[in-house]
């Protein structure tokens, strides 16, 4: 082989090498960056919200609980769900309420914080996170309950409805 050749399979392989690890390092982010992990969009970081707070269905209810192993109050779970994602809410839902922007009920989209206000409970303001499934929201219910996806449509929710707040841009 002359010089020719050995520069030209030299040049040949610095690009492919260049190339593997472009590739690489764009599989790399796509894998393991926050950013494609929590969604680059609103709306994967949305569903990842919702994703997230269906996989503690089963938990139980446990007032103050903020984390699976202890179990989740209402808010809890809200809190928890959206700091798993980088997202600070307030702990307690009558500052969650405060939280983000305001959203009228018929623009309420997958990961909106829902709340509710139940009359002639100690915990009057009652939350959880919309799912986006024909009316659905994931709540932690009350003591002796566990975490469950329930629709927004029966009577009873329909009836202490209050609004809902946007946290996800």
């Amino acid at each position: 082989m002359n010089e020719r050749g050995v520069v030209k399979k030299g040049i040949s392989r610095l690009v492919f090498f260049c190339c593997v690890v472009i590739f690489i390092s764009g599989c790399g982010k796509k894998m393991l960056g926050p950013s494609t992990v929590l969604g680059s969009s609103s709306n994967n970081l949305k569903h990842s919200v919702v994703k997230i707070a269906r996989a503690q269905i089963g938990h139980p209810y446990k007032w103050g609980g903020s984390s699976p192993s202890d179990g989740f109050d209402c808010s809890g779970l809200v809190w928890w769900v959206y700091k798993k994602h980088g997202i600070n809410v307030p702990r307690v839902s009558w500052q969650q309420q405060n939280a983000g922007k305001a959203v009228r009920r018929s623009e309420i989209q997958a990961g909106d914080i829902v709340f509710f206000k139940i009359p002639g409970q100690g915990k009057s303001l009652h939350t959880g996170i919309y799912s986006g499934n024909g009316y659905s929201f994931i709540h932690s219910p009350k003591s002796g309950h566990a975490v469950r996806e329930e629709s927004m449509l029966k009577n009873y929710w329909r009836r202490y409805y209050i609004g809902a707040r946007r946290v996800i841009k």
